[in-house]
């Protein structure tokens, strides 16, 4: 009798509970697309949350997708709001893996100022462009991060049953993803076609959702059984007419239009059971994703402006408490590692991303080690994406690899363009060109030649072949050839200049450390010329040569060439010369190149120490090198000390101005000596110079605007976009 009275008691509670549960609401939330607006999605989340408002699934379009497939994640909106706001967006963005990261002989470029662009050249001479500006590497790991690295088989198995909308590139038909990887649904949704790269899935090329459906109301009432639907449109509001005065305005005009066509019908089919939230956004642009705390508040007051509507949905205190509950016990958790496999790698050796990833099958994967290597391999710049996959086999997962190759590859090209003044006398102005071939074999045999006309010309060009895969040991036959004005002065005025040229040819044996930095040493011929253009005959003509052994050595771990917050920069250098001209015969030259930048608060300090030695009896001219000019002795004119034996030292301190992105206001004490400068008094001196500048890291090259002052009582101006002095 017992047992049947506590049946039908349970009997009767479940009933209850079963008939509470008909009774609420079932909601549908859809997220619509907007870039940065899409924060205000979180805003509304909140508003949702504090009233005891439970979702029952999520349809997501764009950046609608990013915030619905992190909290059916199971993510809390705090938690993305916190980790939204310490993202730096401009990193994520810019895709472009740490300095650090990147091997030393792609570091090795950044001395040229190179456009940061790179076009391809295909093997017939034609030009090709990437099919993206932005690569969306680093926006991968971010998203990996908002959703714990897990996925599930089947998106209604989420704490909150989710869908995101894509759009198939090749049809124009509209894909809305239920299945498989979380992270690739969220990417393809909100890939914005020439933008970021377009998604394969399925065998489909897919793009972002907002250009069929940016607010996808049929899609929430289609794919889930609810009764009412809560819609946030984050669009773009049509320009005003006075607003549409260009060329790129119109472009937008036709992109907001677009959105909205899909968006209206959307909007009308609500009925009074629904809600349409429609955020005020004032100035705020898709772009402001560094703005978080004015979009969360933004999408908050539109919900609280709406909230005698929302009420309607929600429930007790306990029964919130409980859905909350379960969708946190329903968050995404990585899954052991059951297989791996690798996509084609295209003309790259696959076993270089074997190696490099190394992933131990039947353990979690360590997202952070996994990241570190894949940062890394994407780093070596063979492809333009290197995306992974998880998918979701009930015990474990299963990895894919999916490497992407450069579209535009394997043969590159690079220009740069520099320029400058002193406002006296000297207007140096260069354009560079930089072309590479990689991957010629297996082994990653590669060809780059650089060449610069204008105020100085170059060309260098080698052939670089590791003899073991990843370059742990290599050779690499050379020729270089330079080309520029040598000036002479006497008592600091310029009175003669010469045409100074060196040809070199060289062959080097050689170890490499990957991202760290590069031993070699190798045989040398050199062949100097120097012919006078301008002045007295002071000097003649020179024509030398000699040949010899020389070493390099060289680390290179700053995280930015001309504005390190951190890491060291080291050159160590050495010649010797066993035959050649009788003026060049049996001497050796050696010298030293350091640089190390340690920040401080907001600002950085970076040291600089330059000094070069001889032995024998050697001839200026073959190694001539020397002081004067911006950040070289700046108060100096450029080229005003020369001579091969010398020791230059400058601390400079340099910190943001608040004025633009990556400007700085920055200061040097400078020092330095030519100990075998042809005027006495002048080489038993030390000399000193203290300047002050602004300077912007620009998509050019870095920007400089410089006064000096120094122990010549000499006041020194410069301008220059690049290192042109």
């Amino acid at each position: 009798m017992t047992k049947l009275y506590l049946l039908s008691l349970i009997a009767v509670s479940l009933m209850i509970a079963l008939s509470a549960e008909a009774k609420r609401t079932r909601v549908g939330l859809v997220l619509g697309g907007g870039g940065a607006r899409g924060l205000a999605h979180l805003g509304v989340l909140e508003v949702l949350e504090k009233n005891r408002i439970p979702v029952d699934c999520i349809v997501g379009t764009s950046a609608g997708s990013l915030i619905g497939g992190s909290y059916a994640a199971g993510e809390t909106t705090a938690n993305l709001k916190k980790k939204i706001k310490a993202a730096n967006w401009n990193n994520l963005f810019y895709a472009q893996a740490p300095r650090q990261s990147y091997p030393f002989r792609r570091k090795q470029d950044d001395s040229y100022s190179m456009l940061d662009m790179e076009l391809g050249l295909s093997d017939s001479g034609e030009i090709k462009l990437p099919f993206s500006a932005i690569s969306t590497q680093q926006v991968e790991l971010f998203l990996r991060s908002l959703t714990f690295g897990g996925t599930v088989a089947n998106f209604d198995q989420l704490s909150i049953p989710y869908r995101a909308i894509a759009t198939d590139l090749v049809t124009g038909e509209m894909v809305v993803l239920k299945d498989g990887d979380l992270v690739t649904a969220m990417r393809a949704s909100m890939a914005v076609p020439g933008v970021f790269p377009s998604v394969p899935v399925q065998g489909r090329i897919l793009v972002d959702g907002g250009l069929v459906r940016n607010l996808g109301v049929d899609v929430a009432r289609k794919s889930c059984n609810v009764d009412a639907i809560i819609a946030i449109d984050v669009g773009a509001a049509p320009l005003k007419a006075e607003e549409i005065s260009s060329i790129l305005s119109i472009a937008d005009q036709y992109t907001r239009l677009m959105m909205i066509q899909n968006v209206h019908p959307q909007a009308q089919s609500l009925t009074t059971k629904d809600v349409l939230i429609v955020p005020e956004f004032g100035t705020l642009s898709s772009m402001d994703f560094d703005k978080g705390d004015s979009l969360f508040e933004i999408g908050e007051k539109a919900a609280n402006k709406d909230i005698e509507k929302l009420k309607k949905y929600s429930v007790s205190q306990a029964e919130y408490d409980e859905w909350q509950q379960n969708r946190l016990k329903k968050k995404l958790y990585p899954k052991p590692i059951d297989s791996v496999t690798v996509g084609s790698s295209g003309w790259v050796n696959p076993t270089v991303l074997k190696d490099a990833l190394d992933i131990k099958t039947g353990q979690v994967l360590d997202q952070e080690d996994f990241n570190k290597r894949l940062t890394q391999l994407y780093a070596r710049d063979d492809f333009s994406q290197l995306d992974y996959e998880l998918i979701d086999d009930g015990l474990g997962q299963k990895l894919y690899i999916i490497p992407v190759q450069k579209s535009w590859g394997p043969n590159y090209l690079n220009f740069g363009l520099s320029l400058g003044t002193d406002f006296v006398n000297s207007s140096p102005w260069n354009v560079t060109a930089m072309y590479r071939r990689t991957w010629i074999n297996s082994l990653g045999a590669e060809w780059k030649t650089i060449g610069q006309v204008g105020y100085s010309s170059m060309i260098k060009t080698e052939f670089y072949q590791p003899l073991l895969l990843g370059g742990y040991t290599f050779v690499s036959p050379y020729y270089m050839y330079n080309r520029s004005p040598l000036a002479v002065f006497q008592d600091g005025e310029q009175i003669a200049e010469y045409t100074y040229a060196k040809n070199s040819i060289g062959f080097d044996l050689g170890t490499g450390w990957g991202k760290y930095g590069e031993l070699r040493l190798g045989p040398l011929y050199n062949d100097y010329k120097a012919t006078q253009q301008i002045g007295p005959s002071l000097l003649p003509d020179v024509h030398d040569y000699d040949y010899g052994i020389h070493l390099n050595l060289f680390v290179d771990q700053l995280d930015n060439y001309f504005f390190p917050q951190k890491g060291n920069y080291v050159d160590i250098y050495g010649y010797l010369s066993l035959g050649g001209s009788e003026s060049l015969d049996n001497y050796a030259v050696y010298g030293l190149n350091y640089r190390n930048g340690i920040g401080v608060g907001d600002g950085a300090f970076q040291m600089t120490i330059k000094a070069q030695a001889s032995q024998g009896d050697t001839q200026p001219l073959a190694n001539v090198s020397w002081l004067g000019g911006f950040l070289n002795l700046s108060s100096y004119r450029y080229q005003e000390l020369i001579g091969t034996e010398y020791v230059y030292g400058s601390l400079q301190y340099y910190r943001p101005t608040g004025l633009l992105a990556s400007s700085f206001w920055g200061a040097a004490a400078e020092t330095g000596r030519v100990f075998d400068y042809t005027e006495e008094k002048v080489a038993q001196k030390w000399h000193y110079s203290g300047t002050l500048y602004f300077a912007y890291d620009s998509l050019l090259g870095p920007v400089y605007l410089a006064l000096a002052y120094g122990d010549n009582y000499n006041f020194a101006g410069y301008f220059m976009l690049g290192k042109q002095f």
